[in-house]
């Protein structure tokens, strides 16, 4: 058993240095498929390797600086999906990969205009013009769109994927829907935006007074109207006016039973259903919900890209949303459904646990609830 455990440390260790001689050897080398999967699955010593987010972080800098020598195909993306791949490592692999990369090379201004989405960032809580708001920063390269005029056009969504409506006229879209804009005209083909940004005063949501989960819609728009191309969609929460005071601490509850039914079906996809029974007190009236991440023996959070299983930091996760109209309120079984492809683990037998928590329909939390191991077998 020792020679074992010595031969497999062994081999991680060896992985490891390939992984981190390669880097640093060949850096200025595009990396391989093989370079990208190990180094997700190779936990290192270091500070930028030690969890399989910085690691996705650590390679995704990489990618984007040299490349990759392979196409994203599907059964790539599956690979990686499984090996524990973020999506924003997977779109910055689909930019970089050398179908992307050789594409400039033979463009002309008269090619379709499009774009190639690289990085989104908020700066929360700024003020411009005396107005407090937020500043949206975008990478991008545009291409095709030489001397076009054009606009970075950001729509606002609620939580059910409704566009919020203006109502007074001065942040607003053809539709009617709040909106800001701001002037883009390349004057090279393609073009390079390391940061494009555009203010939105927190004023011309037009939303009443609450906490609110929001989705940003950021799009290349013609001038003259009409979609040139979809760059990405954020969520993120606001809070409006005189919101509800919430006080965590005087929600109390009660975790009766969990357990799980394996292979079952809902919606034609094969996997497991979580159940939760127990009681709440202090929530009565209060959107929240019960939400379930699943987490490694490591301590590392299973990632998934899709935007049904996911939270805002790309781990998997599955919720269900309630009011609690009584206090207390009892919930006799609460179910919550996760199909077996979208854990994303490699081949082999692995010891999991459902992370449950209490939250705030915004994603806060409220109190972690309980923990639930199960074992998972990918084939």
């Amino acid at each position: 058993m020792r020679r074992k455990l010595t031969i497999t440390l062994l081999t991680s260790l060896i992985l490891l240095s390939a992984w981190q001689l390669t880097v640093n050897v060949s850096a200025q080398q595009s990396l391989t498929l093989a370079m990208v999967l190990t180094g997700l699955q190779t936990k290192g010593n270091t500070p930028e390797t030690a969890t399989i987010a910085k690691r996705n972080v650590f390679i995704q800098r990489r990618v984007e600086n040299y490349g990759v020598t392979f196409r994203l195909t599907p059964e790539i993306e599956q690979e990686l999906r499984n090996a524990g791949a973020t999506a924003a490592l997977l779109a910055a692999i689909r930019v970089n990969g050398p179908a992307v990369t050789q594409t400039p090379t033979t463009r002309t201004t008269s090619s379709k205009p499009s774009a190639s989405f690289k990085e989104l960032w908020v700066d929360y809580g700024v003020t411009e013009g005396g107005v407090d708001g937020m500043r949206i920063h975008v990478k991008f390269t545009a291409y095709g769109m030489k001397n076009l005029d054009s606009y970075l056009a950001v729509y606002f969504m609620d939580k059910d994927g409704n566009y919020l409506k203006d109502k007074n006229g001065k942040l607003s879209s053809s539709e009617d829907t709040v909106a800001v804009y701001r002037d883009l005209k390349p004057g090279y083909d393609p073009a390079e935006y390391a940061d494009y940004t555009v203010f939105m005063p927190y004023s011309e949501f037009d939303l009443p007074d609450g906490n609110w989960t929001l989705t940003m819609d950021i799009k290349l728009i013609y001038q003259a109207g009409g979609l040139i191309q979809q760059l990405t969609t954020k969520e993120f929460n606001y809070k409006q006016g005189n919101a509800a005071t919430r006080n965590p601490a005087a929600v109390t509850f009660t975790v009766n039973r969990t357990w799980v039914d394996y292979n079952v079906t809902e919606n034609g996809r094969r996997g497991m259903r979580l159940h939760v029974n127990f009681e709440v007190s202090g929530l009565k009236g209060t959107d929240s919900m019960v939400v379930a991440r699943i987490q490694k023996e490591s301590g590392d959070y299973l990632l998934n890209s899709s935007s049904d299983f996911s939270n805002e930091l790309g781990q998997l996760q599955i919720s269900f949303s309630m009011k609690p109209g009584y206090d207390p309120a009892v919930f006799k079984d609460v179910d919550l459904f996760v199909p077996y492809s979208e854990i994303n683990v490699t081949r082999g037998k692995w010891n999991l646990k459902f992370d449950i928590d209490l939250n705030y329909e915004d994603g806060e939390l409220i109190k972690h609830m309980q923990f639930h191991e199960f074992e998972f077998e990918r084939p």
